[in-house]
């Protein structure tokens, strides 16, 4: 009996213990989601998908910034340190000498305390494929290959290098946008990652066969800006002359469009290469001079002060003053040649930018009407231009404003405000009236080719009637063809409205500097249907004498004649044979498309290309330049036809010499993926000319500057 009760008490307690562990595993399977979670994390992995940042575009669709694939390679540092000495020295020369920096900067970044995994920024980051191959080669040759690991990412190229810097901008070691167009419009290029969710394996590899779960990335739109690369392209190479010449602190030149506010041109010194910014100091990354930085401006500012003048029916341009000098509340302010011109006009007060003439104006305008014209200028606030750091301008509060001061603003010193204000307000006076809001993005196309920004023309304020600037037109007009300094402005066949300035520097503690100045012209043509505005900003020319027009003016001048044959402006009077300028030769890509190679080839180089054949049979298929485009003459043309060579395979064009925007195009007619290292001018590439690869390869070109 008692037996039977012991094995009936052992069979029940089993039976205890075999539900209490069921419902326990039950309780982990289904009940208990932290346990489960922790299961589901050891076998659940998650990758991000980095989007391709969006490429930004010129006026005419040609690529300033793109894309490129790159890698990032990490370095194991627990694993190398247990290599003796001399292993990680010779990796350190290895490296060293792959990514062009010095063996002790490589071995020292090696040696860093308390780091696992070392991503060595900048020389390992957003490498291109070759530099990859290399490093890994070097790994597996010392035995390390399990030491390095290389992440497949986006690199941001500038195929121009230091071309349009200022407005472009870049982006960081993180790739985000850090300046320029860049950062203003980060939130459009950048785009949005995808995540891709898989079942990975006890050594982190994707199971096979399993569901991927993944949000699709998102990749960056593109952005087309106003700036005109032509245009942009004579602004830096008259910027280039005055570097040369005149060794300035700084200085820049815009170009814009009075009608709309559209920026074709920003050139600044000093500039940077965007492709390696991280060897420019900060305040040449974050200063635009073309907006950043407001300054006293002058005699350029004197055309402001004249149309509020007339705007107010204060002054008639026939009245007369006796020049020279003129006393303030006891302070003697003279002419900037001591001792003026004797009994002068108004208008030739601005002709030969007497200061004492434009006290008299000013003071017959009163304080009110000079700050309320002031302000329907925009000179009391930001533009509002599309890129980042715009300066704010610096002018005396008006209830606080002495007599000595209001005269001295009334001549453009006392008062400090940005090139961009002043290309805005100039240009009120160029379109008839209107001060706009300057620009230099046209439109946003997402990836899917959806515009989905566009830009329409902002008009801030109406400032003055157009008859008023009409008068102001005319003055500019003769300051330009009567300069007492001589005609450097004047382009002939064209009517150049403008104002020279030259405006002393002031001192951080007071008072200004003797021989420091800021030289400047500023104007717009055709005068009277203008399609140009320049302004150009000299700061601490040497080795000349400190005038506007002998340092500005011509820039400006070189930069507009230059423009004008490019838009295919005509004269509107006959200029002479003797002093008229030649003008470059510009021609229009035909329409090629569909015509047999060698009628195609006969019909570019009567056009005045030089024509290219990728496929020797049958009709064109695709061309470069795109019919329509207006190039230089000379330019390199390029068609694509079909060719004698084994199915699924192209011939390798020879792309030394030409720019990286051109070499791209033809290696996208071809049907090559190219890989693009430096920046400039294409010097060498690996894949032979006249070679058949298949449809796809990657050509790896080295760019560099011009031979």
């Amino acid at each position: 009996m008692k037996e039977q009760i012991r094995t009936k008490s052992l069979q029940i307690g089993f039976l205890f213990l075999a539900s209490v562990v069921l419902f326990r595993i039950w309780h982990i399977q289904t009940a208990d989601h932290f346990l489960k979670g922790r299961a589901l994390a050891e076998w659940n992995a998650e990758e991000t998908i980095q989007p391709m940042r969006g490429t930004i575009y010129d006026a005419n669709g040609g690529v300033l910034a793109f894309d490129a694939p790159a890698y990032d390679m990490d370095i194991d540092l627990q694993a190398i340190e247990h290599n003796t000495p001399a292993k990680i020295t010779e990796l350190a020369q290895g490296l060293a000498q792959i990514v062009h920096a010095k063996e002790a900067t490589i071995y020292a970044q090696l040696q860093q305390p308390n780091v696992i995994w070392l991503r060595m920024y900048p020389y390992l980051v957003h490498v291109p494929l070759a530099t990859k191959e290399a490093v890994l080669k070097l790994f597996a040759k010392l035995n390390m290959q399990n030491d390095v690991n290389p992440y497949k990412t986006y690199r941001r190229i500038y195929p121009d290098g230091t071309f349009a810097s200022e407005v472009i901008g870049f982006t960081d070691q993180h790739g985000h946008g850090a300046a320029g167009v860049e950062l203003e419009y980060n939130q459009y290029l950048a785009g949005r990652p995808g995540i891709s969710t898989f079942t990975q394996d006890t050594f982190g590899n994707p199971i096979p066969f399993q569901p991927v779960v993944r949000k699709p990335v998102q990749n960056g739109d593109s952005v087309y800006l106003t700036i005109n690369s032509v245009i942009q392209r004579y602004a830096e190479q008259a910027l280039a002359v005055i570097k040369q010449r005149f060794s300035p602190a700084h200085a820049a030149i815009i170009v814009a469009d009075p009608n709309t506010g559209a920026i074709l041109a920003m050139a600044t010194l000093p500039d940077y290469n965007p492709n390696y910014f991280w060897r420019y100091n900060n305040s040449t990354l974050d200063t635009n001079w073309a907006i950043s930085d407001p300054f006293e401006p002058g005699s350029t500012f004197k055309a402001v002060t004249l149309t509020g003048a007339l705007a107010t029916h204060s002054i008639q341009l026939n009245q007369t003053y006796m020049s020279g000098v003129d006393v303030v509340d006891g302070v003697p302010i003279h002419d900037w040649n001591l001792y003026g011109w004797g009994r002068l006009t108004y208008r030739q007060a601005m002709i030969y930018s007497s200061n004492v003439g434009f006290i008299h104006i000013g003071q017959a305008e009163g304080v009110q009407n000079f700050y309320t014209y002031l302000n329907r200028f925009g000179l009391t606030h930001k533009t509002g231009i599309d890129l980042p750091g715009e300066g704010d301008p610096i002018i005396f509060p008006e209830a606080h404003l002495n007599p000595v001061d209001f005269a001295t603003m009334t001549f453009g010193q006392g008062l400090a405000v940005t090139p961009i204000q002043q290309i805005a307000a100039i240009g009120a006076i160029a379109n008839g009236g209107n001060l706009l809001t300057p620009y230099v993005v046209q439109k946003i196309v997402s990836p899917s080719g959806k515009v989905i920004y566009n830009h329409h023309v902002h008009i801030v304020d109406h400032v003055a009637q157009a008859a008023i600037m009409r008068q102001v037109t005319n003055v500019m007009v003769q300051v330009v063809n009567n300069d007492p300094q001589g005609n450097v402005g004047e382009i002939p066949g064209y009517t150049v409205a403008g104002k020279t300035g030259t405006a002393e520097i002031p001192k951080p503690t007071g008072g200004y500097y003797k021989n420091l100045y800021n030289l400047s012209f500023i104007g717009y043509v055709p005068a009277y249907h203008p399609a140009l505005e320049i302004y150009v900003t000299v700061s601490e020319a040497h080795h000349t004498a400190q005038w506007g027009d002998w340092v500005a003016t011509p820039a400006a001048r070189y930069v507009l004649q230059k423009s004008l044959a490019y838009l295919g402006i005509p004269p509107h009077t006959a200029p002479s044979a003797a002093n008229f300028a030649p003008r470059d030769h510009y021609i229009v890509a035909p329409d090629v498309v569909g015509l047999p190679v060698h009628t195609a080839t006969s019909v570019l180089e009567r056009a005045g290309f030089n024509a290219h054949m990728v496929g020797s049979t049958g009709k064109v298929l695709e061309q470069w330049p795109a019919p329509g485009t207006k190039v230089p003459s000379g330019t390199n043309a390029w068609t694509f036809a079909p060719s004698d060579h084994p199915p699924g395979k192209v011939q390798v064009p020879n792309l030394s010499g030409m720019l990286m925007t051109e070499a791209m195009h033809v290696c996208s007619l071809v049907g090559l993926e190219m890989v693009p290292q430096g920046a400039g001018y294409a010097l060498s590439q690996n894949l032979q000319p006249g070679k058949f690869v298949p449809v796809g390869t990657a050509i790896i070109v080295d760019f560099g500057p011009s031979p």
